[in-house]
């Protein structure tokens, strides 16, 4: 990599105009864990690329707001280089600001026009276009994909978000009538409340019988815990043009770019659908773009996150088990266990059923792979490299792990029994680097700086795991407190001054506590609760 390259990005080549909706309404900036390169590493992996490693690669984002995406990553990431371009001159100066006082030199964030990326700029490893694509003018989506294949490296993935149909035919009706309403109205603010406004009044008005009065339902129901710059930019902007999925790839591919993949693989996989559904498709579709299309046809699809890369790789989606061998592992899914059992045998070949906070289903008797959830469960959030788990697995079972027929069957069981679980379902994470952070508060916790950043004002911060965390307002006032210079008694100290100033509720049995001496006795009784918790949101380093 180029040392002098964050000193050498090109000026604009053409004037850009003095303000667009993006500074009016700024759109909140968060992580999107889907675009973090270890994900993407893994993804191309898999599928037979050989993508430059997480931990020293260089990331483009395209309209990056205020790096709420790529601060995270870069922190995480010392020997990798970041550059952010976004036309808001407002959101790229809130981004340097939180870059300046995080200190980090491995990030740039950049005012310009999408249209004048050029070759100047170097070529990346990945490329990260997310809620771009269908909210820009023809020529811009254009300019976009020609950016993927002049400034990808040979193996770099291109990821690539957009609004589809068929969902979105019905979308962009209710999308309509809430522009021709809200487009008398002058402000930002007042536009965004009317169209709310309007759809509130369609849905109680609208006789309570039919599809229309479902779909009228159904979107009010979604958007009515939608953040205003969300629905403004989603449904008012001037520009929201979705495509079919074939019409995305096939301008792709006119650019020399091919199909790779989506971001959240278990959507790929037909036999989410059953048997019979994917005897079907198998007979409908000759190829994996085809099956795409027609598996988009019946979820009725409305959004996608597609992975490109360059035309002359060739993807295969026949994933070899030993693949893994190389990648980290997580997974958040518990075993469902009958009222009042506590625990299982791992050993044994009973049957456990695994479920994910999402409600994603896994069943297994196999030993080996019982022990390894287990395993993934006491680890969580963190990650886990896949030969550390099937050494731990098999060592726990009472055999040795480093036996040569043993280690090459259990691998690849274990292998398979894991795959299937991440292409099928969310039951398991795969990750190109590990995740590491604190789970255990020290003696005086240090929180990510950014985080620490984020919650004194927002209420939300971006976790180890590229993940957003929602603060409660206790979260809000802890979190900056924790930069390593402090120990409990400090700690409890600072937010007794907070909760007697009238900052902060502290509460016993739900009765606000206003005493300053009963406040500080409160705190002190919760403040080791309070840091496991945190430590449990994975942004403690120490």
């Amino acid at each position: 990599m180029s040392d002098d390259l964050f000193l050498n990005l090109p000026a604009a080549a053409a004037p850009v105009p003095t303000a667009t909706s993006y500074d009016e309404v700024p759109y909140l900036s968060n992580p999107f864990a889907q675009t973090h390169p270890s994900r993407l590493y893994t993804i191309g992996t898999l599928f037979g690329l050989k993508p430059a490693p997480p931990q020293r690669c260089r990331v483009l984002e395209l309209a990056c707001a205020a790096g709420g995406n790529l601060v995270p990553m870069a922190d995480y990431l010392p020997d990798s280089e970041f550059v952010g371009i976004d036309l808001s001159a407002k959101q790229i100066a809130d981004g340097q600001a939180v870059l300046n006082q995080l200190g980090l030199t491995n990030v740039v964030l950049k005012r310009a026009d999408i249209r004048e990326v050029d070759a100047a700029y170097g070529t990346f490893d990945y490329i990260i276009a997310h809620g771009v694509y269908s909210w820009v003018p023809a020529a811009v989506r254009d300019k976009i994909l020609d950016i993927c294949r002049t400034l990808l490296t040979p193996n770099g993935i291109a990821y690539v978000s957009y609004n589809t149909y068929p969902g979105w035919h019905m979308r962009g009706m209710i999308r309509d009538m809430m522009r021709y309403h809200s487009s008398r109205f002058a402000t930002p603010a007042d536009r965004t409340a009317q169209a709310r406004g309007l759809l509130n009044f369609l849905a109680t008005s609208v006789k309570q019988e039919g599809p229309y009065s479902q779909l009228l339902q159904q979107e009010l129901e979604g958007l009515r815990y939608q953040s205003d710059h969300y629905l403004y930019h989603e449904h008012l902007e001037e520009v929201n043009d979705p495509v079919y999925f074939h019409q995305f790839v096939e301008s792709a591919a006119a650019k020399g770019l091919k199909y790779l993949g989506e971001a959240r693989v278990g959507t790929m996989v037909t036999g989410n659908f059953g048997p019979e559904i994917e005897d079907t498709l198998r007979k409908l579709a000759t190829d994996q773009v085809m099956a795409e299309q027609y598996m988009d046809f019946l979820r009725n699809r409305m959004f996608r996150e597609t992975l490109l890369c360059h035309a002359e790789r060739s993807p295969s989606w026949s994933v070899p088990p030993e693949t893994l061998r190389g990648l980290h592992v997580a997974s958040s899914a518990r075993p469902q266990l009958a009222d009042g059992q506590q625990e299982f045998n791992v050993a044994d070949e009973s049957a456990v059923t695994y479920r994910s906070p999402t409600g994603m289903n896994m069943t297994t008797s196999r030993p080996l792979l019982k022990t390894a959830m287990t395993l993934l469960q006491q680890a969580y959030p963190a990650t886990t490299p896949f030969d550390a788990l099937r050494r731990q697995a098999r060592a726990q079972l009472g055999g040795n792990p480093d036996d040569p027929a043993r280690a090459d069957e259990d691998t690849n069981l274990l292998a398979v029994g894991l795959l299937n679980c991440y292409m099928s379902s969310d039951l398991v994470e795969l990750h190109g680097m590990p995740i590491t952070f604190c789970r255990t508060p020290g003696e005086r916790p240090v929180a990510l700086p950014h985080a620490r950043l984020s919650a004194a004002a927002n209420s939300t911060a971006a976790n180890r795991r590229h993940e957003v965390i929602r603060l409660s307002e206790f979260d809000r006032r802890l979190i900056p407190l924790l930069d390593g210079t402090r120990d409990r008694p400090a700690l409890v100290n600072e937010l007794t001054d907070v909760a007697a100033s009238g900052s902060l509720t502290v509460r016993r049995d739900n009765v606000p506590i206003t005493d300053r001496g009963e406040i500080h006795a409160a705190l002190a009784s919760i403040i080791d609760e309070a840091l496991n918790k945190v430590a449990g949101m994975a942004v403690l380093v120490g």
